[in-house]
């Protein structure tokens, strides 16, 4: 997904399930180490058909995002399924700040339009009103986006060398329980737009 945390994709090899198994092993540590006392780019799990692994960790880098993916035999090699997403934690911060944000910014825009429909005057005394919720939006959204999207190449890099196969035959799954990117932001917007609708209705019938 281009403007969303999430990267669901597939990659086809010629290799082994045995052969990617351990070409894996050899990339991850299955200890947790500081990145000085260790030349591996990966921490983590490798089993033959399974894997939990993430990168590790630098003095100025924490944890950000993880992938967990599967190793599926194929007569003419192997197909690895990876997923990755922003840990927990992270997910649920930045969860919270753009919902807050996004919650002050339309709750404004709608106490606005109510205010106009009441008095039939906008209370706007500049078009810079808009500005600071929308900086504030867009600094903790690309902050996440581009924080997951760096891990995500490092991921896909590291992956590129472990299995030889190169990037542009990696196959996206655009799909998140699924709906597409695009499916997932309209109905977003949608919703604030239902929701916004619903709360003027109240405040002019109540």
């Amino acid at each position: 997904m281009k403007y969303l945390p999430f990267e669901d994709f597939e990659i086809e090899t010629d290799l082994s399930t045995e052969e990617v198994f351990y070409r894996l092993r050899a990339a991850v540590d299955t200890k947790r180490k500081w990145w000085i006392f260790t030349n591996k780019p990966f921490l983590g799990e490798v089993s033959r058909h399974y894997f939990h692994i993430w990168r590790v960790r630098s003095l100025l880098r924490k944890d950000y995002a993880y992938v967990i993916g599967t190793i599926n035999g194929t007569s003419e090699g192997c197909v690895l399924r990876l997923r990755m997403r922003m840990y927990f934690y992270n997910f649920i911060f930045w969860l919270i700040w753009l919902g807050a944000v996004w919650y002050m910014y339309f709750g404004g825009i709608a106490s606005l339009v109510l205010k106009k429909i009441q008095t039939g005057i906008w209370n706007i005394d500049s078009p810079l009103f808009f500005l600071p919720g929308i900086a504030f939006f867009a600094w903790g959204y690309f902050i996440g986006v581009i924080s997951f999207k760096l891990e995500a190449e490092y991921v896909k890099d590291n992956l590129t060398k472990i299995t030889g196969v190169p990037r542009d035959k990696f196959h996206p799954i655009d799909r998140l329980f699924g709906l597409t990117e695009s499916q997932i932001i309209g109905i977003l917007f949608l919703g604030t737009f239902l929701v916004s609708g619903v709360w003027i209705l109240y405040h002019l019938i109540f």
